[in-house]
């Protein structure tokens, strides 16, 4: 759907009387979500990287290297980093330990290394730290 329609449907929903805070107004205009979706907030991005990050935790070298898959478990880390600059601070506090947790679990089970895997255009090392490790051998 153009961008045109997802701004036509944001303006009916604000019309309804249905609540849009910064992060659903970003995911209904930039990726298209449904409310139904957007609504629900962090969560799902949350859990995702929860998820990820047990999975590299759990995983064995060998199962995912420098693989697809790996490339997918940090893509999990960048979209929370992208949803996350549009959370409001209230709901971004209430996720803060789940997401500190899965990145200490997934700092505990990669190593830090000097290449970076692209999925932000010029990445920073010290902002985009996750794109800068790999599997422990």
């Amino acid at each position: 759907m153009p961008k045109y329609r997802y701004k036509q449907r944001l303006k009916e929903i604000l019309a309804s009387g249905k609540k849009v805070n910064s992060l659903t107004r970003y995911l209904l205009l930039e990726t298209g979500y449904s409310y139904e979706k957007a609504i629900k907030g962090l969560e799902p991005f949350v859990s995702e990287w929860e998820e990820r990050a047990k999975y590299i935790e759990e995983a064995k070298t060998t199962d995912i290297g420098y693989s697809e898959e790996y490339d997918y478990d940090l893509w999990a880390r960048s979209v929370l980093y992208c949803v996350m600059k549009h959370a409001p601070e209230e709901e971004q506090g209430k996720f803060s330990d789940r997401i500190t947790y899965a990145d200490q679990r997934f700092k505990n089970a990669t190593d830090e290394c000097s290449l970076c895997n692209n999925h932000v255009d010029n990445p920073d090392k010290e902002i985009h730290w996750w794109l800068f490790r790999v599997n422990k051998e």
